[in-house]
């Protein structure tokens, strides 16, 4: 079933449901600047105005500009038993490498799956190439590992669940977790296999589940069941998502918060074009939220 074939079958002949271009025309053009963009297609970027407002966000361990610094990736990630690489202007969670465990000479990713230092290495080349890059040229940014929360380490411990929630004039709208899997190899994107919770609003509460266009009611590794879950720490999350969106110019956008084990809430990155099939996983239109909430 196409992204959203469920919800128009569901809701049809109700024309509620936000697509692309509406989206583009109505919301993204409207409240974005163009402009303003840089401001959430570039994580490090995103970072330091977020750091400078207060939120919290995760460490930056080192960075990698230019193809000469790439010589140095073995000594900078020396002491760093795991970590994670990604492009600063990727999306979609492309181009994210998660590290577990390592020896000197090789990198275990959540699946199992083992790269070598050479393989590392190009990986980090391709980023700064701008493989993943929404434009040519890039940075490959490393991180610490965040472990997970003991409510999201339930949900899955093998990988960061993430909270997507969306924010329209600086308000939250709608809100759901989305839950690494093995098909997706650790990593919290739902077109890469990961299970989506929806959640009220107003509670945090998980409503329903959605794993790869169907309804779930667990996880589709573990079997741990997810509908009527309750998100601790609920109103840290939505005041942490409000003060982020108040905090930057785009008046439309999804704020990816993860919450670790030690440093409790964080920001991971915001997104100006966020994705429409938190519409599916939660199975409420958003412009009947909208509508609802008087911004549409």
């Amino acid at each position: 079933m196409s992204v959203f074939g469920y919800l128009r079958s569901a809701f049809a002949p109700s024309l509620d449901v936000l697509g692309i271009n509406r989206r583009n025309v109505d919301f993204v053009k409207t409240r974005n600047r163009r402009s303003d963009f840089p401001v959430a297609d570039d994580k490090l970027l995103a970072k330091r105005i977020l750091a400078a407002a207060g939120i919290p966000v995760s460490e930056t361990l080192t960075t990698f500009e230019a193809f000469y610094e790439i010589r140095e990736l073995k000594q900078r990630i020396a002491a760093f038993d795991t970590f994670a690489v990604k492009p600063a202007r990727g999306s979609g969670g492309n181009g994210i490498v998660v590290v577990v465990s390592r020896t000197p000479e090789t990198f275990t990713t959540p699946s199992g799956r083992v790269l070598t230092l050479s393989e590392l290495t190009k990986h980090v080349a391709d980023i700064v190439y701008g493989v993943y890059s929404l434009d040519r040229g890039d940075q490959a940014i490393v991180e610490p590992l965040l472990r997970p929360s003991p409510f999201f380490a339930a949900l899955y411990p093998k990988g960061l669940s993430d909270v997507r929630v969306i924010c329209v004039d600086d308000e939250p709208v709608l809100s759901m977790i989305r839950v690494p899997t093995f098909v997706s190899d650790g990593r919290a994107n739902l077109h890469q296999g990961a299970l989506g919770l929806g959640l009220d609003l107003a509670t945090g509460q998980v409503i329903r589940g959605w794993s790869r266009g169907r309804l779930a009611e667990t996880h589709p590794d573990t079997g741990v069941p997810v509908v009527g879950m309750t998100v601790p720490d609920w109103p840290i999350i939505l005041d942490i998502a409000r003060r982020t969106a108040r905090a930057v110019p785009l008046k439309y956008l999804g704020i990816d918060i993860v919450v670790d084990a030690v440093r409790g809430p964080l920001v991971l990155e915001i997104n100006a074009r966020p994705g429409l099939e938190i519409q599916n996983v939660t199975g409420v239109p958003l412009r009947a939220r909208l509508r609802e909430r008087g911004l549409a």
